[in-house]
């Protein structure tokens, strides 16, 4: 049986891989006009690398940039953001695009036979509960940049 193919809505977020997000916050801030940037850690109580359970903890800032949001990313462990540090050096990691229909994408993916990098979930302080996945669509792909999924339920 086919799935259909669900839609990708508009571009939410553009991630950036830093070393030190005070001073990449600091660099936004006063070279651009770009905030006023909230910051939060990022641990999710469930976590995968490449389908197996892997810990990451990241330190995240957001700030507005029109109905786009830059996202800051420093890793604070191993993990798929450290590896980008180390083969690639800070730059954009990710298209991030914010989906109410997290099931119907992974479902979508796995029958097209399209892995899955990353994902997480878990709650996020004054957010709600997140499920996020990266598509591995980076190494020989055009663009060699990772697609973000992310779906977001406010806390009840």
């Amino acid at each position: 049986m086919s799935i259909r193919k669900p839609k990708l809505p508009a571009l939410s977020g553009v991630g950036v891989v830093v070393r030190d997000i005070d001073k990449a916050i600091d660099y936004y801030s006063n070279t651009f006009g770009i905030g006023p940037f909230r910051t939060i850690m990022f641990n999710p109580e469930k976590h995968w690398v490449n389908g197996k359970p892997y810990p990451v903890t990241l330190k995240l800032a957001f700030a507005p940039m029109g109905s786009v949001e830059l996202e800051l990313l420093q890793p604070l462990s191993e993990g798929p953001h450290e590896e980008f540090l180390k083969t690639h050096g800070e730059g954009i990691q990710h298209l991030g695009f914010n989906i109410d229909n997290y099931d119907e994408w992974m479902s979508y993916l796995k029958q097209k036979g399209i892995g899955i990098l990353y994902n997480a979930e878990g709650y996020i302080e004054g957010l709600g509960y997140v499920r996020a996945a990266y598509i591995d669509s980076q190494a020989g792909k055009p663009g060699n940049t990772l697609i973000e999924l992310c779906e977001l339920k406010p806390k009840k």
